[in-house]
């Protein structure tokens, strides 16, 4: 049930009336159950597989809690880390392995291979296991009251618009927001709408639009390309995967807050930071505090003296994706050692425009870099590009104008002062219901009419 489609909205809208004519005693169960009839659409074996991974860790979290013997807590977060992980790396990882160790016999000698095993990877798998997992260890640190009620917790951990790429909420983000009922205003409603709409313009105008028209062309086959055009497909990629990504944000919080729930903020003009550890405070920020809270400040905590220590856990932290993490990992060690050493010498950071000019232009150039190995679908394909920007041609006969207005457009706005945005929502906000139905439905029938015709799913959805 794709968040651009009309099912989708069926769903929502159904959900929403349900929800408020409900009692307030019984809204978490009608949650609870829309939750996982939305994930069930994706097969009944991941909606087994959400309910275990919630089920364990709601229990091992209760034993945490009523534990006071150290050793007897560090087991049973222990426990819980390795269901959790354990689960993770089978689906995500199982044959990589399984084809790494077919390829290292064959290489000495040993003609054997290896079955790969008959599976698709759950929806979303990585966000709930996050969202579950991080529950536990807050428990386990004493930084999050456990609750109770089971109910309760496998609605947090299942709820319908993060489930499949986030926002990454915490426990204590959401429950306590679970239990208030608290009646939903006009204005709430008036900002989940806009929010929704933003969110369908970014994914379907932009996004997909760019995908279609230019960006999988020109990676499929980058030596069809000169290295100008090569260029501007990576640049496209930028812009689609933040449109994307940023796209399903904003469906998610505007569908949240109509059941009157405020989730958090997950973009803030990523494109605009000056250096790295920026650009990760501004990208999909609740998944890289998830990563600076419960792996790299985990890591560093083992040895708080440790420079190279913490340097590591800057790259395992970032190590998901492999060729991309690894490089995002370096990047933010190295700036890292920089800072150590600029602050060790006593030099002093240039605070002139120019300076941050040229830190958004290396940052973003980074950035674009790092985007050529997480779209490539081959290594081969990554070096294909690389080769085909290295050959400096400039030929523009595959460039017309609509990418080119686009391009420069997101990349505009994301220069906008974020007032601007607040008074084009309180515009919004503030119309006579009649008027922002009329909006609402000509953006539909225009976005029906951009739309492709194949159901395009979110990039971070797959994760």
């Amino acid at each position: 049930m794709p968040f651009t489609k009309g099912t989708y909205f069926i769903f929502l809208i159904a959900v929403f009336f349900a929800f408020w004519l409900t009692k307030p005693k019984w809204r978490i169960a009608l949650l609870l159950l829309a939750n996982y009839f939305f994930y069930s659409l994706a097969g009944v074996k991941p909606l087994a597989l959400l309910l275990m991974i919630s089920t364990i860790d709601f229990t091992i979290a209760g034993f945490i809690a009523t534990s006071e013997e150290p050793r007897k807590r560090t087991l049973f977060l222990l426990l819980s880390i390795i269901a959790d992980v354990g689960t993770l790396c089978f689906f995500k990882y199982a044959n990589f392995f399984l084809a790494s160790a077919t390829s290292a016999l064959n290489f000495v000698g040993y003609k054997i291979t290896l079955p790969q095993l008959n599976f698709i990877v759950p929806l979303g798998l990585s966000f709930f296991i996050f969202q579950s997992l991080s529950y536990v260890i807050d428990v386990y640190r004493r930084s999050t009251e456990p609750t109770k009620n089971y109910w309760q917790y496998l609605t947090f951990v299942s709820f319908f618009p993060t489930i499949v790429a986030g926002p990454i909420t915490r426990a204590r983000q959401l429950l306590p927001q679970l239990k208030l009922n608290v009646p939903l205003t006009a204005e709430q409603g008036g900002q989940a709408l806009f929010l929704i709409a933003i969110g369908l313009i970014k994914k379907i105008a932009v996004a997909d639009y760019w995908r279609a028209n230019f960006v999988d062309r020109v990676f499929d086959f980058p030596e069809w390309y000169s290295a100008l055009e090569v260029l501007t497909a990576i640049y496209g990629y930028a812009i689609q995967i933040y449109a994307d990504f940023s796209g399903y944000s904003d469906i998610a919080i505007g569908s949240a807050l109509l059941l009157g729930i405020m989730l958090p903020l997950n973009f803030d003009a990523p494109y605009r930071a000056v250096n790295l550890p920026e650009f990760w405070r501004r990208w999909h920020i609740t998944l890289s505090t998830w990563l600076r809270d419960y792996v790299f400040f985990s890591l560093t905590a083992l040895n708080k003296r440790s420079a190279a220590l913490m340097y590591a856990g800057l790259i395992i932290a970032m190590w998901t994706f492999v060729i991309w993490g690894f490089l995002h990992g370096v990047g933010l060690a190295g700036y890292r050692g920089i800072e150590a050493l600029r602050k060790r010498f006593g030099w002093h950071r240039s605070k002139t425009n120019l300076f941050a000019i040229i830190g958004v232009f290396l940052t973003f150039h980074f950035v674009c870099f790092t985007w050529i190995f997480f779209r490539a679908e081959t290594l081969a394909q990554a070096l294909a590009m690389l080769r085909s920007l290295a050959s400096l041609t400039a030929n523009t006969a595959n460039l017309p104008a609509p990418i080119i207005v686009i391009i420069v457009s997101v990349f505009a706005l994301q220069w906008l002062p974020n007032k601007w945005w607040e008074q084009l929502q309180k515009g919004f906000v503030y119309l006579p219901a009649p008027a922002q139905a009329i909006l609402l439905a000509a953006l539909a029938i225009r976005l029906y009419f951009v739309a492709s015709n194949d159901v395009v799913p979110f990039i971070y959805a797959k994760f």
